[in-house]
């Protein structure tokens, strides 16, 4: 089997982007999340950024914006 491609989602965390996170994860890629610190502490984002978590999504954290 040949080797997947590694995805870097930029904007993960929103409406549209979930969807292109969920998809990449399925399919076996390897996925990445570009994240901010304070999207981390965010309730109204804690169900999607557990979701990935169980998906094996790596979250990339940018501290400064």
């Amino acid at each position: 089997m040949a080797e997947q491609s590694k995805i870097l989602i930029i904007g993960g965390t929103g409406y549209i982007g979930s969807f292109i996170v969920e998809a990449s994860a399925k399919s076996g890629h390897p996925t990445f999340v570009l994240i901010r610190d304070s999207t981390l502490s965010n309730p109204s984002k804690s169900n999607t950024i557990q979701k990935f978590k169980n998906s094996g999504v790596t979250f990339l954290h940018v501290t400064h914006v």
